[in-house]
Order: C-alpha cells, then sequence, then structure tokens
C-alpha cells in the first residue's frame, strides 16, 4: 500500500476531462497548483518531443531505470515494445542502472544490444547527465554531432522529468495498477 491515499480524481473532473487517472498523477494532485503542469509536461513527452517513438522509450527506461522507478519501468514495459525496443535492449538498460558509467567506449566496443549508432550516442549522453550531472567533451561532441539543440534540451527536461516521477514513485510507494506487476 502507497504511503499516502489514492484521491479519486473524477471527484476534480479530471477523468471527464481526460486527464490520465494513473496512480503518479493521482498522487500528485495533492499538489493541485502543480498536478495540472506535470500533466501537461508528461503529455509533450507523448506528442511533441522531437524524437522517435523508440528514442523516447529508450530515454524513459534509462532514467527509470538508473532511478530506480520500478513503478515506470514497468509502466513502460509494454509502449517500448511497440515501438521497437527489444528485450536484450531492456536487459542492458536494467544492467547499465547497476553501474555508473556503463555505456562507455568499452561497452560499446561489444554492443551486445544493438543499439545503433545514434541510440548509442543518446544513451551514452544521457548516462552521463543522470550518473555525473556533466557532460564531458568527448560525449559532448557526439551528442551535438547527432542531434539538434531542440533534442538535447528534450533529452535534458525528460531525464528530469523522469527524475521526479521516478521519487514520487519511490518515496511514496505507490502501487501498480490493476494486474501489473511491478518489474525492473
Amino acid at each position: 500500500m502507497g504511503r499516502f491515499p489514492y484521491p479519486a480524481w473524477e471527484d476534480k473532473n479530471f477523468a471527464a476531462a481526460g486527464k490520465p487517472t494513473i496512480n503518479v498523477f493521482k498522487l500528485l494532485s495533492y499538489s493541485p497548483e502543480t498536478v495540472e503542469l506535470w500533466t501537461s509536461i508528461g503529455n509533450a513527452h507523448f506528442t511533441r518531443i522531437n524524437f522517435s517513438k523508440k528514442d523516447r522509450e529508450l530515454i524513459i527506461l534509462l532514467s527509470s531505470a538508473k532511478f530506480r522507478s520500478y513503478y515506470e519501468w514497468t509502466h513502460h514495459i509494454p509502449l517500448s515494445t511497440k515501438f521497437g525496443v527489444t528485450d536484450k535492449q531492456r536487459n542492458e538498460l536494467r544492467n547499465a542502472a547497476k553501474v555508473k558509467g556503463y555505456f562507455s567506449e568499452a561497452y560499446w566496443k561489444e554492443n551486445k544490444a544493438n543499439f545503433d549508432t545514434k541510440e548509442q550516442v543518446l544513451l551514452t549522453f544521457l548516462e552521463a547527465i543522470i550518473d555525473f550531472g556533466e557532460v564531458d567533451e568527448a560525449i559532448w561532441q557526439k551528442a551535438t554531432e547527432t542531434f539538434s539543440k531542440r533534442q538535447i534540451m528534450e533529452m535534458l527536461t525528460m531525464q528530469g522529468f523522469y527524475y521526479t516521477l521516478s521519487r514520487v514513485t519511490t518515496v511514496l510507494k505507490i502501487d501498480m495498477e490493476g494486474n501489473l506487476k511491478p518489474r525492473l
């Protein structure tokens, strides 16, 4: 059981307004002044970012794995599968959660999960942001050669968004909805 009770969004007309009613957003509604902003940002990640759906899922999965959010990870297994992320790739992302700097040059010499070059740059850049808070010049160079300024900004803001959601899910011990079994 989560640390806070789950409010009934229906009472606040969120469901009628087409807002998602998953548990993480229900609990975010304890902050009524910000919940709609959070759902808007989440919606933008699904409808307006300048990444493929697969790349979006790689960003979310690596962030969720590194931030140890079984809730976010579990929710994104079916979506990531639908958009082309393989079980082998998810396993590598899960492995990356256990080691700082997992996606290093040494890893890419093996590339066991068959990430393409663009995905390798994306994951290496994102991991540097998450694990070290900074990006060294070699990784920055590869990222700016591969991605637009907009995409770099979207990677930065998405990992920040999923950091916050991950902390909400782990600190408040949010329950999975329905028959979902937590995985990570």
